[in-house]
């Protein structure tokens, strides 16, 4: 189908990652592969309901579907028959009677493995902290985490010179994303046939995904860093290709590599107190709605009609006395529009608990494009509603998010000195992506939000496929 607005065409990255809210490698197979490349202390805290199994009970089952997964799946994927890990798979506590593998500059030691988890190919073994990594993992975002971090792990066991031979032909962050793709194949797999008769929630799922956003490489880095594994953002779109595509998406890794959305701060952003966010203040407000605006009003063909909204922050009393006449839409919680007034409407209380807890500006930035991107489907008479009307707003929302990402040589409209755009600082993908996982119903009569999953999955192929991306969204709603 087509849509009447702009084609944004999928975004077409510089090849020469150089610096990035605001105004305008390879790994040798003899190193260990490990999961965390830097330490990310952001975190979001989220109340999920998690498979009802002690982490090191479930860790068991996982391990042995995994094997079983690549048993099944690795000769019709690359040919050949498939091997077991020869070293095995090992828990790392500081004090233990079990005798330890060694490789890749490991002895044994719990230090060399504290806070991390991974592969050697020079010995064929995984090795993972079972005194704080896991338990800690577990605990926060559930347990499915840990068997998403060992298949990640085991990923690389596929890449190593006793399989598939690629550690040394790939570059570092295509060996991770390709990890994480793995994974997300997996877990996909398991969803499709059960795992020991259990199936994961999306409260499962979440959870993994927040997990996974907890170990991408901190805002700022590069993806040249020979330890890099991709951002946030990143690592969840290649384990969302594994989960909706199966290990097909993964192995054309190999030869279309994918490139990481990741770019640094610039000059400017580096003298702020806080590089990579606005103040929570009325400018932030106003930058997200000028910028909204300015893309949407682009965007939207001329025989549509359309009003470019108002962007108003509510601070006290029912919003619904903001709209003239008092017809409001609840977008999701604390984000209304009024149809009449083409206003959208933002909790001031609820913007900066996202503001604070995600944490960051484009959380905010999310919420406030959630809105306009419900201006924009009524502009287009789109007739969706329910869940598949969120998912493509939250569509939308990467779709705007992909225009003024620093990488991108052709945005839909350019800045000016009247006309002045934002730009994504590093961390912001990573935002949007957290509140997406992350949004509630608190609301007395139920809003459909649909799976956390697919919010960010809608919100990824806008950012990465543009219009084109959208408009496959709309026809698989409407099939």
């Amino acid at each position: 189908m087509t849509l009447p607005i702009r084609v944004k065409t999928a975004l077409q990255l510089s090849t020469f990652l150089c610096a990035g809210l605001f105004f305008t490698s390879c790994s040798s197979s003899d190193n260990p592969i490990a999961l965390i490349s830097s330490e990310n202390s952001t975190t979001t805290t989220v109340a999920i309901e998690n498979l009802d199994l002690p982490y090191r009970e479930f860790l068991l089952i996982a391990i042995e579907d995994i094997s079983q997964f690549w048993n099944k799946q690795y000769s019709e994927a690359y040919g050949g028959a498939y091997s077991d890990l020869a070293g095995g798979i090992h828990a790392a506590l500081p004090k233990s009677n079990e005798t330890m593998p060694s490789g890749c500059e490991y002895y044994g030691e719990y230090s060399f493995v504290e806070d991390n988890a991974f592969y050697c190919p020079d010995g064929d073994f995984i090795v993972y902290d079972d005194a704080q990594l896991f338990p800690e993992f577990a605990d926060e975002f559930g347990p499915l985490v840990t068997a998403v971090i060992l298949a990640h792990e085991w990923g690389h066991a596929i890449q190593s010179p006793a399989r598939n031979n690629v550690l040394d032909a790939l570059r570092g962050t295509t060996l991770e994303l390709q990890a994480d793709c793995f994974a997300g194949a997996w877990v996909g797999n398991v969803q499709g046939n059960t795992i020991n008769g259990l199936s994961f929630s999306d409260a499962d799922i979440t959870g993994a995904l927040l997990g996974m956003m907890q170990i991408g490489d901190a805002p700022g880095d590069s993806s040249y860093d020979p330890n890099a594994h991709g951002s946030g953002f990143d690592r969840v779109s290649a384990f969302q290709d594994g989960f909706v595509g199966g290990l097909a998406p993964c192995i054309d890794y190999e030869n279309n590599q994918p490139q990481p959305l990741q770019f640094g701060f610039s000059a400017e952003e580096l003298s702020r107190p806080n590089p990579g966010d606005f103040t929570f203040d009325q400018e932030m407000f106003t930058s997200l709605g000028n910028d909204l605006t300015l893309f949407w009003t682009a965007m939207i063909a001329e025989e549509a009609s359309w009003t470019p909204p108002m962007l108003i922050v509510n601070s006290q009393g029912d919003p619904s006395a903001l709209c003239s006449d008092s017809q409001i839409d609840t977008i999701v919680d604390g984000v209304y529009f009024c149809p009449n007034d083409s206003t959208v409407i933002v909790n001031e209380a609820t913007a900066f608990e996202y503001y604070s807890n995600i944490p960051g500006d484009f959380a905010v930035g999310y919420l406030a494009a959630l809105g306009f991107a419900e201006a924009a489907q009524r502009a287009t008479q789109s007739e969706l509603s329910g869940s598949a009307r969120l998912l493509l707003s939250s569509c939308y929302a990467g779709l705007w998010a992909g225009d003024i990402i620093p990488l991108n040589p052709d945005p839909v409209v350019v800045p000016t000195e009247k006309e002045p755009r934002i730009s994504l600082s590093p961390g912001d993908l990573d935002e949007a992506v957290r509140a997406a996982l992350t949004l509630s119903d608190t609301q007395p009569t139920p809003i459909d939000l649909g799976s956390p999953f697919d919010r960010v999955d809608a919100f990824r192929q806008g950012v990465t496929r543009g219009t084109d991306g959208c408009v496959a969204l709309i026809d698989s709603l409407n099939n």
